[in-house]
């Protein structure tokens, strides 16, 4: 019966490690990736180099990249 226990102490405790080292893990992994996605120099380029199309005018950019 304790043997039982401690096995199952044991185990509870693995799960518990094995689950924080892979959240950790993946909020490691959204931080990386998510870093350079949205600095304003990008904004700017998105907004620089998009091409001219008769179903948005420039206003209509603004507002869609920067957001009001």
């Amino acid at each position: 019966m304790k043997l039982k226990i401690n096995k199952i102490i044991k185990m509870t405790f693995l799960s518990f490690f094995a689950f924080n080292i892979g959240l950790f893990t993946a909020f490691i992994m959204i931080y990386k990736d998510q870093e350079n996605k949205n600095t304003s120099a990008n904004i700017i380029n998105r907004h620089l180099n998009f091409p001219n199309q008769e179903c948005y005018n420039d206003s209509d950019l603004k507002l869609i990249i920067y957001g009001q």
